[in-house]
């Protein structure tokens, strides 16, 4: 089975710096080409944000369980009192 993948063209615009250092990663041979260098650069800023998100949850839902501020200081709280017991 092949599938087709379907492309849509982006225009953007950027500095000389930024466009240096592309050229240069991908001549490198850390990428094929600019256009698979600025897909994968796209693919880690959606995951950067997806992650913030999902740490604001996660704070949320420690914040309204244990009254706590962050995970972090919820599993900290939860620690202490296993210890104590």
């Amino acid at each position: 089975m092949v599938m087709e993948i379907s492309a849509t063209q982006l225009n953007i615009r950027t500095t000389d710096t930024i466009l240096h250092e592309l050229d240069s990663v991908v001549k490198n041979g850390l990428f094929r080409n600019r256009t698979e260098a600025v897909n994968e650069a796209i693919r880690l800023l959606i995951r950067r944000y997806r992650v913030m998100e999902l740490s604001t949850k996660i704070d949320m839902i420690a914040q309204s369980n244990f009254g706590e501020g962050t995970l972090t200081e919820a599993l900290k709280a939860v620690r202490e009192e296993e210890d104590i017991r």
